[in-house]
């Protein structure tokens, strides 16, 4: 008998080793197949996170949730919810323009960081705002947002939010939501919007359960809000320590800084006109836009009334407007044209001409 040809031994064996493998991989591929439509199926969707809670985009999920949540409401918060829920329906998120304008950005460009404050609603009355960025609540829900949208030109933007009051029974919430919102609620219940409320849970367009996200809040800490625009990313900061990312991919959305309480409270948030507690946002500059403006302000016309050397000049016979060899010749030029004659003074020589 012939001996065998390595060869052809070797290559039986890859044979078999492929076979193998490939018999393996389409095994593979059916499972997640069978799982990715078993999953789908129960009413869900792959997110950023598979099976993360707390986070509702499809409809049929929310919509059982929501009628669980509702049994268990009492009716002032029923009624609240579905206020809210028919706020949204007629102003869908960002159906109002929200980019920022060619005199935001002048105003920008000329005050920097101090073009962003916070604008209450005067329909809903239970906030207070004073120097642009300190806001008290008062014994009622109340959200106010900024009035101009964050940057989307740099990597990150960031801002701070000081508790300087707060009873412990008072629900505080910061975060960030688009326009319009329903200012009669707080920030984090409805799309879009997402915030870190001060029971320590984390809320993304969810209106019913928060999920756990970080230490709670009292008076005296410092919460911060980081927003990515490139990734779309929303994080939280307390006490300069960083917490996990809240939201992946909004990329589209314009946020507006948010804040909001369900009793009294003070609040003084930083925009990047003062120091950052969170040392890293200090170093790369995060700040809405820097702290002074580039640009010049437009001439304060109408200042030079009671300006000391303009009233000077009136006192000894000029005046501001007029000066008075100019009325003199006016009246010369009267006078001689009431002669019925076609010559007028020349008011160097004095000497007329026809």
């Amino acid at each position: 008998m012939s001996a065998t040809n390595p060869s052809s031994a070797l290559n039986g064996v890859v044979i078999g080793l492929l076979s193998s493998f490939g018999s393996a991989f389409l095994i593979a591929v059916i499972f997640l197949i069978v799982y990715f439509f078993r999953y789908t199926s129960s009413g869900r969707i792959f997110l950023d996170r598979i099976g993360r809670p707390g986070e509702y985009d499809d409809e049929q999920a929310f919509a059982r949730e929501e009628a669980e949540a509702l049994e268990s409401m009492e009716e002032l918060q029923r009624t609240e919810y579905l206020r809210a829920k028919a706020f949204v329906t007629a102003n869908p998120p960002e159906s109002l323009q929200t980019d920022i304008s060619l005199s935001q950005y002048l105003a920008i460009q000329e005050k920097g960081v101090s073009a962003w404050e916070f604008e209450p609603e005067l329909e809903i009355a239970n906030c207070f705002v004073e120097g642009r960025t300190e806001i008290e609540f008062f014994d009622s829900e109340c959200t106010v947002l900024s009035n101009l949208p964050v940057p989307k030109q740099n990597e990150v933007y960031y801002w701070e939010a000081k508790i300087y009051d707060k009873p412990e029974n008072t629900l505080l919430s910061i975060g960030m939501a688009t326009k319009p919102y329903p200012l009669f609620r707080l920030p984090g219940f409805h799309k879009y919007s997402a915030a870190y409320t001060s029971t320590g849970q984390r809320r993304y367009n969810q209106p019913f359960n928060g999920t756990q996200y970080g230490p709670q809040y009292v008076q005296g800490d410092v919460i911060g809000v980081g927003y990515r625009p490139r990734t779309g990313t929303i994080f939280f900061t307390r006490n300069g320590k960083k917490l996990e990312d809240v939201v992946h991919g909004l990329k589209s959305q314009n946020f507006f800084p948010a804040v909001g309480a369900n009793g009294p409270c003070a609040v003084h948030v930083n925009f990047g006109q003062a120091g950052f507690v969170f040392i890293e946002a200090n170093v790369k500059k995060w700040g809405l836009a820097p702290m002074t403006g580039s640009l010049a302000p437009p001439p304060p016309y109408g200042s030079e009334q009671g300006d000391i050397l303009l009233e000077a000049g009136r006192k000894d016979g000029y005046s501001a407007s007029v000066p008075q060899h100019s009325q003199s010749y006016s009246q010369s030029v009267q006078s001689t044209s009431r002669g019925g004659g076609s010559q007028v003074l020349n008011p160097q020589t004095g000497h007329s001409r026809t």
